[in-house]
């Protein structure tokens, strides 16, 4: 049986397209907070998770709103949607494969387990796994020129556009560059998707089941998905965030530092994920590791929420439209 996420309704490419829509209107209103996101992952100085025993002096990106106005002075209003381009495009690929994906492997597992013995949750965490790990795997290019694009300054313009970026990491770096810092992604995607996924199936199932019993009302269907979405995100972010630092360290550095160095940022282009965590706790303090965590909840929030919002949207539109 589909899942509240999945319906038998749909077939994949409408599951596809539902996805792409979420993604790039998600992406859109969310990407002023992933700016401030990477540029607060690519400081390299130490932290407690008290800012206030920190030199703030020494720290150019503490909060949210500071941020968003030095990077609004600075480079104007451009600055905030520094990447964007490649995010868009990340972003419609990525749900598009990512929810197509999702309603595949979920019935493949349906088919599988005939006898109905896996718990429902463990199918849609599988389900959601595999499904951001494929996703995650034929985007990553996208992800890494996005992080590349918005980690630049004002001053210091090393990629100017999507063409000319493509062909510098090409030329400098190899097809490997467009794939550097993948493991951790993979590594952070997995259990991230699979909890996503599932956070949201059992708290818009809830939703849905006091709709059906006339406890809430089906007039609000759109606010409860609203609400399903921002939880699962919150809770699935905070458990992988680490992974997301290391990952956008590596994507920065590429394979040497020749290449391109944010003074300061250790070498961790010879390390494995795994160890360049280490590193950064043992340089920077454990809470490093958290860098951007609250700026990247404020967005995350949100972005899920208005992820599965316009997927429950437009779904619901294709379906009405069919019948």
């Amino acid at each position: 049986m589909p899942s509240y996420i999945s319906d038998a309704r749909l077939n994949s490419y409408e599951a596809a397209f539902c996805g792409a829509t979420a993604g790039v209107v998600s992406r859109f209103f969310t990407a002023p907070f992933d700016v401030v996101k990477i540029r607060m992952q690519l400081q390299p100085h130490r932290t407690q998770f008290q800012l206030k025993h920190a030199n703030l002096n020494d720290i150019k990106y503490t909060r949210i709103l500071p941020a968003l106005k030095t990077i609004l002075k600075e480079e104007g209003i451009k600055g905030l949607y520094k990447g964007n381009l490649a995010a868009e495009y990340l972003y419609l690929l990525y749900n598009a494969l990512e929810f197509c994906a999702y309603r595949e492997i979920e019935l493949a597992i349906d088919k599988l387990d005939s006898q109905k013995q896996l718990p429902s949750s463990a199918k849609t965490f599988a389900s959601g796994m595999l499904a951001g790990s494929a996703a995650t795997t034929i985007t990553y290019p996208l992800d890494l020129l996005r992080t590349r694009f918005a980690m630049q300054g004002s001053h210091d313009q090393q990629y100017t556009g999507m063409v000319q970026a493509i062909k510098l990491i090409y030329r400098t770096e190899g097809i490997s560059g467009f794939y550097w810092g993948v493991w951790p992604a993979l590594i952070q995607i997995m259990p991230y998707m699979g909890l996503v996924f599932t956070t949201y199936d059992r708290i818009a199932s809830t939703f849905k089941a006091g709709r059906d019993n006339g406890t809430l009302s089906k007039d609000h269907k759109p606010f409860h998905d609203m609400v399903s979405g921002a939880l699962s995100g919150i809770v699935s972010k905070t458990a992988v965030y680490p992974m997301d630092v290391v990952r956008k360290r590596l994507q920065v550095q590429g394979p040497s530092r020749t290449h391109y160095v944010i003074d300061g940022i250790p070498d961790y282009a010879t390390r494995s994920c795994f160890k360049c965590m280490k590193l950064i706790a043992e340089q920077e303090g454990v809470s490093s590791l958290y860098k951007g965590l609250t700026v990247s909840l404020v967005k995350v929030a949100p972005a899920i929420s208005l992820t599965f919002f316009v997927y429950e949207k437009t779904k619901n539109t294709i379906i009405d439209w069919k019948s």
